[in-house]
């Protein structure tokens, strides 16, 4: 159970306003948007871009990642990555379980406060991953989310869409301008940089993972937008903020 001290402590790490207000383009709610899509889709530089853009404008936000930005969030985050899990199961419950701190402990806090909360991975990752991807029932995960998220769903869902050949490209010389830049010696960080499990799955498995995302955006339309991730950073971030600033619109204050 989550202390009341702690979750405040938490909140404390992104520095909200007192009263969850900005000076202008107020907003009746804070809003959830998370972001989704395979390995190296662009979803964190979106997100950053996202963020950046909302402040500008005055509106309150905070970016996270999932799993992170509390104790137990940073933990599994660095089991998931390692190659120990083979239990795909096992690694929903991890997920899960960093889930439902980061939902009690800083999103619902955040929302409460009028804060709109960018989430870089959020529950459909795992219906994409551990579901589509890896065989657990979808059914089982649909529950478990409900559980750890107290049935929270993102006001908008933006699917950063690409083909796996190209994502690869993307990554491979992404590591390899990285690794160019170290030093021979540090070898820790060498393999960390190589060592991304899902990064070093074959295609076969991130088509699923991207075949299962497209089921979840086309049958979910009115809550879901997809952007095509193979496109200039400039033009991707434009499609996010032209469906994004929609999304505002219906939520301003008048």
């Amino acid at each position: 159970m989550i202390s009341k001290k702690n979750s405040e402590r938490n909140l404390k790490l992104f520095n909200f306003p007192e009263d969850g207000k900005s000076s202008k383009n107020l907003l009746s709610k804070g809003l959830l948007i998370t972001f989704e899509g395979g390995e190296g889709s662009g979803k964190s530089t979106q997100c950053r871009r996202l963020v950046n853009k909302l402040v500008d404008d005055g509106i309150n936000s905070i970016l996270i990642h999932e799993p992170g930005n509390t104790a137990l969030g940073e933990q599994v985050r660095k089991w998931v990555k390692s190659k120990n899990i083979q239990n795909p199961l096992a690694e929903t419950y991890l997920f899960c379980a960093a889930r439902a701190e980061l939902c009690k402990s800083v999103i619902v806090p955040a929302l409460n406060k009028g804060v709109t909360v960018i989430v870089d991975r959020f529950i459909h990752s795992t219906l994409a991953y551990q579901g589509y991807g890896k065989g657990v029932d979808l059914e089982v995960i649909n529950n478990l989310n409900k559980i750890t998220t107290n049935e929270l769903v993102p006001d908008l869902t933006i699917l950063l869409d690409i083909d796996p050949n190209i994502s690869n490209t993307r990554i491979n010389k992404s590591i390899n301008i990285e690794l160019a830049s170290l030093e021979v010696s540090k070898k820790s960080k060498r393999e960390n940089l190589e060592g991304n499990k899902y990064e070093s799955m074959n295609n076969n498995f991130h088509n699923k993972v991207r075949n299962g995302y497209l089921e979840m955006a086309n049958n979910n339309r009115s809550s879901w937008s997809i952007v095509g991730g193979h496109q200039p950073e400039s033009r991707v971030a434009d499609s996010v903020w032209k469906r994004v600033k929609r999304l505002i619109e219906t939520h301003k204050v008048t």
